[in-house]
């Protein structure tokens, strides 16, 4: 097993080194690169630290350990910044400097003193043992909170995201929610299994299977966020303004545009299918919500407002509803006799065959080729 566990830490640590390396090329252009840049800077600390209670290097005992243990406080912070510079170009360095006031104090009480002192600090004094014991589980609640933070505005930001554009496949972040609740998972895990160690003599085939884990991670975020678009919301939106856009729909119907019943809301209602049905809007497989606002001539929000309130959906819906119904209405032409399903499926205004796919399945209740032969069965009964 130990030979596996030195794979498995050279595998980490060439890993976050060579992510690293290739986000420093686009620092320039990018800010959230430089923000996950010293996420994954910050991983690697926490992952030599944990695999320095396997591998008993002294290195990773006097130099990196000391701040390994603290690094959960700068950790969480990362990542939740790392959201917010994707969605909003910018670092908000007065917040991010305040979230890691904890990490800058810990660093003072405990790494410090390790230093100086060295590993033996830990026996020589009951105040320094109270805190060894203290800092890191202080530290695991931090960057837990941060990621429940984090997990909350990746939702609020994805709904945002739908609500503006019509084709999200490389704008959605799925994969960043799906690695916030594998890192929390992650967490809960290793705690458990923290305990039953000290608890039980139980086989250490699961504190590798920990360490393979944490691994994966590293390679999931590191794969996923070098290839990760910028996200801009409605006219590059500034991060105050965001977040007052992410209120809720309570909020957002007492400080209502018209009332959805008016004759105001007809007319705009009956100009947007207009747009829709007889100009095909919805084959422009890049088209927002502000280019659509831009036709009708009305502000953006005042669009979010008719979609989101008035008809019970968000722009991402509506348009691919619209996809989906000129998608079926070609199939039933015969236009399935000279293109491909795909083909139709680009010309309906999607750009992608994986969210085709899905958005059919979710709107029709089977998949486009089902629809299809159950199609060529009608007509064949006629």
């Amino acid at each position: 097993m130990k030979e596996l566990t030195t794979f498995l830490t050279y595998s980490g640590i060439s890993t976050i080194l060579f992510l690293i390396l290739l986000l420093s090329r686009t620092w320039k252009k990018r800010e959230a690169n430089k923000v996950l840049a010293g996420t994954l800077l910050s991983f690697l600390f926490l992952f030599l630290t944990y695999a320095s209670s396997y591998l008993k290097w002294n290195f990773l005992t006097t130099v990196v350990s000391p701040l390994g243990i603290i690094i959960t406080f700068a950790l969480g912070p990362f990542i939740f910044q790392y959201i917010k510079s994707i969605y909003t170009a910018t670092i908000d360095f007065k917040r991010f400097v305040r979230d890691l006031f904890p990490f800058g104090i810990a660093f003072l009480i405990y790494s410090v003193p390790q230093y100086i002192f060295g590993p033996s600090l830990d026996d020589k004094t009951i105040v320094f043992q109270i805190i060894s014991m203290l800092i890191p589980f202080l530290g695991v609640l931090y960057l837990a909170y941060y990621l429940f933070l984090s997990h909350r505005l990746l939702k609020r930001y994805r709904k945002l995201v739908k609500n503006n554009y019509s084709n999200i496949n490389t704008l959605d972040l799925k994969w960043l929610s799906i690695w916030t609740r594998g890192f929390i998972l992650f967490l809960i895990i290793d705690m458990i299994s923290g305990v039953l160690i000290v608890a039980y003599p139980i086989d250490s085939t699961l504190v590798y299977a920990n360490l393979f884990y944490f691994v994966l991670l590293i390679w999931y975020l590191g794969y996923f966020g070098i290839n990760q678009l910028q996200v801009f919301l409605i006219n590059d939106t500034p991060l105050e303004s965001v977040e007052k856009n992410l209120s809720s729909q309570k909020k957002i119907k007492a400080a209502s545009f018209f009332d959805c019943e008016s004759q105001e809301f007809t007319e705009l209602k009956t100009q947007l299918e207009i747009i829709f049905t007889e100009q095909e809007l919805f084959k422009r497989q890049h088209l927002s919500l502000k280019e659509t606002a831009d036709i009708l001539d009305i502000s953006d929000k005042k669009l979010s407002h008719l979609l989101n309130i008035c008809l019970a959906s968000n722009f991402y819906e509506y348009v691919n509803t619209h996809r989906v119904k000129h998608f079926r209405k070609e199939l039933e032409a015969g236009a399935s006799e000279k293109l491909t399903l795909l083909a139709i499926a680009f010309d309906s205004g999607f750009n992608s065959k994986a969210t085709f796919n899905r958005v059919f399945k979710q709107q029709v209740g089977i998949t486009p080729v089902e629809f299809k032969k159950q199609f060529n069965k009608r007509s064949q009964s006629f």
